[in-house]
């Protein structure tokens, strides 16, 4: 018994509260940052079942498809061409201009036609 009498020993804390105090703010946020995980567990864990739900849908709808174009009668419909409404621009000198407006140089065939239409209305004129 005397012997463990000597092996005891005691530290002295300085500011005891202070100690006491950043302790527990460090178990506070590690709490709080368990409780973050845990939310983000469940977020995970939420994402891949709407993942898993979005699969098994697109599986269902591409089983269903085939039997709707079955269900379709036969048409030769051909794809109508969207016009957009808003003219392409391109970016010239650092401003935007409708490409409609920027004019090409023409090509050689494009000079010909040009020529060749200019030749048929004198022939209608003399006509």
């Amino acid at each position: 018994m005397e012997m463990e009498k000597e092996d005891i020993f005691f530290v002295e804390v300085d500011n005891p509260g202070d100690v006491k105090r950043n302790i527990l703010e460090s178990l506070k946020e590690i709490v709080e940052n368990l409780q973050r995980f845990e939310k983000f567990k469940e977020t995970r864990k939420d994402k891949v079942d709407n993942v898993n739900k979005l699969r098994n849908i697109i599986k269902e709808i591409n089983k269903l498809v085939p039997r709707l174009k079955q269900s379709f009668p036969e048409a030769k419909i051909r794809a109508i061409k969207t016009v957009s409404r808003q003219p392409k621009m391109k970016v010239v000198k650092g401003k935007n201009i409708p490409v409609e407006k920027i004019k090409k140089p023409p090509t050689e065939l494009q000079k010909l036609e040009d020529e060749l239409g200019q030749i048929e209305s004198k022939l209608q004129g003399l006509r």
